[in-house]
């Protein structure tokens, strides 16, 4: 009975394809993108001041304004990803019917936290009322088609920048996290002292480069879940090594303290009310923010769609292209839920092409891996205890694949390479995607007026570029 429901519900056979294959993609699609559900936690944890020291280590016993410790939050954050995940697979499985996997933007999560969070100075309840926002208003673009317009008025040069740029942060916090480099003073790097075997610090970063050494190889030997598994062997290396002391078992008694986390947002601080400039300048902040993160829902779903462009039986059966409204629309919803249970904006994860390899064609594949999701919220108390070394790790990799994406930019033509550097480089550099953005489409922008070109750019465009002048002069130095 409920194999001839999935029959018919996915429309299996027409898709050509089978119940055993899809299950296989699905589990396939949760042991690749489990690690990107583990590490948005691990990342948003910095948006709590205190829950991190120095070092990059999370200080489990500090108290977080909401009352739980920093364990405590990982732990509940851990849990709503996964739920986010879970459900949001689920439900793109059964009202799209197509192989793709949603959770928790990795690059937005990290837009929020070091942008919204650690640069503007809300809190991270702040930060959830503005990613919900976000998704309101992303899913009133998608109705009216300006997402569309946003599409098309920005480079594509730009927008892979985006994603690498993302990708180099990314990797450049994982290398700070695990000790292979550290600051010396405010402004000098220095690379870890491999002599020092008796220093902790060494020890991690040690541990962080054979991590990323062997996923490298699981990855090349093609190797399903390289990354999580590289992630669990780093995990068990920890112990026998001495990074991981004092466990307090009672964190494992499965109790998530969801209630400090779900329904949380807080629209009560985005705007000051002291004066009229401060009512004028809170009002310009949160706007910008809610479009940069509304920008970059729409460029994490036209990756996929790039991603999905070289699967010739899904591109063309499943009609992605004609869909992909339809599919904004779905990532503005499940955003919105997302942050109303603790997590950042939810989207389709480009990843999911690893069950489309496998053969996935039809959503159960989502739906089964969704199933996996939310099984996985009852291990989530186990988080606690994953040492800074593979956490790095995970940190570096995503980066590093993050960055596969650099190829498709076009270095011949200096205009459109250098605003395309310009937004790589920056971000990592001046610790702000929001500066790496904003001065990739603004030196677009000039480049082109000055070429006498001013003309043959989208007027969403100039929009775009004012908005990013606007709130850059505003960012905090």
């Amino acid at each position: 009975m409920i194999k001839k429901f999935f029959n018919n519900y996915f429309r299996i056979a027409e898709n050509n394809s089978d119940i055993k294959t899809e299950v296989l993609a699905g589990i396939t699609n949760y042991f690749t993108i489990i690690y990107l559900v583990i590490l948005v936690p691990e990342v948003i944890m910095n948006a709590f001041p205190g829950a991190i020291d120095s070092s990059g280590d999370l200080v489990g016993n500090f108290i977080i304004e909401n009352g739980l410790t920093a364990n405590e939050m990982l732990i509940a954050l851990t849990a709503a990803a996964f739920i986010a995940a879970g459900l949001g697979s689920i439900f793109f499985g059964f009202v799209i019917n197509m192989p793709f996997v949603q959770g928790p933007s990795l690059a937005i999560v990290t837009f929020v936290t070091y942008t919204t969070c650690v640069g503007f100075g809300y809190s991270y309840n702040q930060a959830l009322a503005i990613v919900f926002i976000s998704g309101i208003c992303f899913f009133i673009l998608s109705i009216l088609g300006v997402e569309k317009k946003i599409q098309d008025a920005i480079p594509k040069n730009i927008k892979y920048a985006v994603t690498a740029g993302i990708g180099l942060f990314i990797a450049f916090t994982g290398l700070q996290k695990a000790h292979i480099i550290n600051y010396i003073g405010i402004n000098n790097i220095n690379i870890f002292d491999i002599t020092d075997i008796a220093n902790k610090y060494t020890v991690e970063a040690l541990l962080a480069i054979a991590g990323v050494i062997l996923i490298t190889v699981l990855l090349k030997r093609h190797i399903h879940g390289a990354i999580f598994i590289g992630k669990i062997i780093c995990i068990i290396a920890a112990f026998p090594l001495g990074l991981i002391k004092n466990i307090d078992f009672e964190k494992f008694n499965y109790s998530f303290n969801m209630d400090k986390v779900f329904m949380k947002m807080d629209f009560t601080g985005l705007i000051d009310f002291t004066s009229k400039g401060t009512v004028i300048n809170s009002v310009v902040i949160v706007v910008a923010m809610v479009f940069s993160i509304c920008i970059m829902d729409i460029f994490e779903t036209m990756g996929m769609l790039i991603a999905t462009d070289s699967f010739d039986k899904i591109s063309k059966d499943a009609y992605v292209k004609k869909r992909i409204s339809k599919i904004l629309e779905i990532d503005a919803i499940t955003t919105c839920f997302g942050s109303s249970i603790g997590t950042t904006s939810v989207s389709t994860y480009i990843e999911s092409t690893t069950g489309i390899i496998e053969g996935g064609r039809t959503g159960m594949t989502a739906v089964v891996t969704g199933a996996l999701f939310l099984v996985s919220v009852f291990f989530t108390p186990f988080v606690s205890i994953i040492p800074s070394a593979a956490t790095a790790t995970t940190l570096i990799m995503a980066g590093v694949l993050m960055m596969n994406i650099i190829k498709l930019i076009d270095f011949e033509d200096p205009a459109k390479a250098v605003p395309a550097f310009f937004t790589m480089i920056l971000m990592p550099l001046t610790n702000s995607l929001l500066v790496g953005i904003s001065f990739g489409v603004i030196s677009y922008i000039l480049i082109h007026i000055f070429l006498g070109k001013r003309f043959k750019l989208n007027r969403m465009l100039y929009i775009l570029g004012i908005l990013f002048l606007v709130l850059l002069i505003m960012t905090p130095k």
